[in-house]
């Protein structure tokens, strides 16, 4: 089951879907997230180490930015 649908189970959006990277190695860890008094926990990318992709180009994406348009400053 994929990120977005387990958030639409839940009736609980903490993200965009857009853009979308692949990348064929990145270092992942555990973020929490509350929803109300619950915690969820979600994998989330803590740096890129190989090629990334967008749209069939080689991309260096950028991992934190103050906005959503900042995050895609990487083509």
């Amino acid at each position: 089951m994929s990120l977005k649908i387990e958030q639409r189970l839940d009736n609980f959006f903490f993200s965009e879907a857009e853009p979308k990277i692949y990348t064929t190695g990145a270092h992942l860890v555990p973020m929490k997230i509350m929803k109300g008094k619950e915690e969820r926990y979600v994998w989330v990318v803590y740096e890129f180490d190989d090629d990334s992709y967008i749209d069939g180009e080689l991309c260096s994406p950028t991992v934190y930015a103050d906005s959503l348009e900042h995050l895609k400053k990487f083509r």
